[in-house]
C-alpha cells in the first residue's frame, strides 16, 4: 500500500537527513523540493508554479504506483496547502504530516554542521528565508522540536508508520 511522508521545516532544520535515513529504512521514493527546484528545474529564485506542479505530479505518480513517497522541503503553506490536501486525499494509504518547529538560533547552528551547504548559502539567506511556524491549511501536521534528536524523530516516525490503519 502507498505511504505518504511529508517533513516540512526551514532551511537548515534536519528535514533532508531524515528524509535520506526514512528512505533507506521504508524504501520508496524520496521528493526533495530543492532538488527539483534547483537541478531539474534550474531555478534559483522564489518557488515557481511550475515547481509547484511538478513536485505534486511526481509524488502523486508514484503513489499511484504503489510506492511509498518521502517528501522533504520547506513547502511553503501558502502555496503547498492545497497540492498537499490533493496528494493526501488523492491515495488509498496513510499520509504522515511533520514539520520542524525549530528557532532560527537553532536552524542556523545545525547549517553551521552541514560543510556541504555551508558554501551554497549562510546566514543572511537563511534570515531571509526564515517563517518560524507556518503550519499547512487543512493538515494536521505533527512538529518536530529541537529537544528531539534525529533517532527519537525517526523512531516516532516509523512507529506512526506501523500503526497506521
Amino acid at each position: 500500500m502507498a505511504l505518504l511522508i511529508v517533513l516540512r521545516g526551514n532551511s537548515g532544520s534536519g528535514k533532508s537527513t531524515a528524509a535520506r535515513a526514512l528512505q533507506r529504512e521504508l524504501g520508496g521514493v524520496w521528493i526533495e523540493q530543492d532538488y527539483f527546484r534547483r537541478t531539474v528545474l534550474g531555478e534559483t529564485g522564489n518557488y515557481t508554479p511550475l515547481t509547484v506542479e511538478l513536485i505534486e505530479l511526481a509524488a502523486a505518480l508514484a503513489l499511484s504506483h504503489g510506492r511509498t513517497v518521502i517528501m522533504d522541503g520547506i513547502f511553503n503553506a501558502a502555496k503547498y496547502s492545497e497540492p498537499l490536501k490533493r496528494l493526501r486525499d488523492g491515495h488509498d494509504g496513510p499520509s504522515h504530516f511533520y514539520a520542524y518547529d525549530l528557532t532560527l538560533e537553532e536552524t542556523l547552528l545545525r547549517h553551521a554542521t552541514r560543510a556541504h551547504k555551508r558554501g551554497d548559502f549562510g546566514e543572511k539567506q537563511m534570515r531571509g528565508w526564515y517563517h518560524g511556524w507556518n503550519p499547512l491549511d487543512g493538515i494536521e501536521e505533527h512538529r518536530i522540536t529541537a529537544e528531539e534528536s534525529l533517532e527519537e524523530t525517526l523512531r516516532r516516525i516509523q512507529g506512526d508508520v506501523r500503526t497506521a490503519p
